[in-house]
């Protein structure tokens, strides 16, 4: 018997989850069968509330944890609540990240800190915090959004393609430690995918490098957040039971080119 993609009775945490891929992840996981969902993003506004609109709509009930997901009060307060309120975690996407597209030289001290900080630190922490949720209950799932940028160094900046390099060591290093405790972690490497910081992105880029980008995609197309959300909800699923340490690329068929 093959099994299926189900995430029935599971509780989730999606971190930067109003918008973009990780909406995307969150609706995916919904239709899963996910019903408990914990959402944790920097700022509140119309996206974050038409997601939760969304969700619960379907019938999931969303907490809404407000902080920076690089601080360890944003981490354990969501972890906490999220045990608090449905008493397990089972799977964690840790989604949060920002780029900031520079050359090298320009690349300031500050912005390099804060990039590391939001697309590298807060992962670890919400490794950490949830796997020891997880520990305590005997396993479970932690997702981590990479990139294309983290292993073919990309074109944004320095600080971008070294932040999301270092996702997938964390993953590989997270999945043999964490493994003892029935605890999974894998990640997703995306190419272009269409969101709105793809959209602010290329809006600095001229009309021949846009053209560039795309032509470099054999699919010849933009990815949407809703087939980095599938993959997402198959790795945090049992039908992904025997799948630990991968990064698994979500590209269009770029990475063969």
């Amino acid at each position: 018997m093959i099994a299926q993609t189900s995430l029935a009775g599971k509780t989730a945490l999606v971190t930067g989850a109003a918008q973009g891929i990780g909406r995307g992840i969150a609706l995916e996981l919904a239709a899963a069968g996910c019903r408990q969902l914990t959402i944790v993003d920097l700022v509140g506004g119309p996206e974050l509330r038409q997601t939760v609109a969304d969700l619960e709509t379907g019938g999931v009930e969303v907490l809404f944890v407000q902080g920076d997901v690089s601080e360890t009060a944003t981490a354990t307060q969501a972890v906490d609540q999220t045990v608090q309120r449905w008493g397990r975690l089972d799977i964690v996407v840790n989604n949060a990240g920002i780029a900031r597209p520079t050359t090298f030289f320009e690349t300031s001290d500050e912005q390099w800190d804060q990039v590391l900080r939001t697309n590298l630190r807060s992962v670890f922490l919400f490794m950490k915090y949830g796997g020891l949720a997880m520990r305590e209950q005997g396993g479970g799932a932690i997702v981590n959004m990479s990139s294309i940028s983290g292993i073919t160094g990309g074109s944004t900046g320095p600080d971008y393609g070294a932040s999301k390099a270092g996702v997938i060591a964390l993953t590989k290093f997270g999945a043999r430690r964490l493994a003892e405790f029935g605890i999974r972690v894998n990640a997703v490497a995306p190419a272009t995918i269409n969101t709105e910081m793809i959209a602010r992105n290329y809006a600095t880029l001229p009309p021949e490098e846009k053209a560039k980008r795309l032509a470099a995609i054999p699919m010849g197309r933009m990815g949407e957040p809703s087939e980095v959300g599938r993959l997402v909800a198959f790795l945090a699923s049992d039908a992904a039971s025997y799948v630990t340490g991968e990064t698994v690329g979500v590209t269009g068929g770029r990475m063969s080119s």
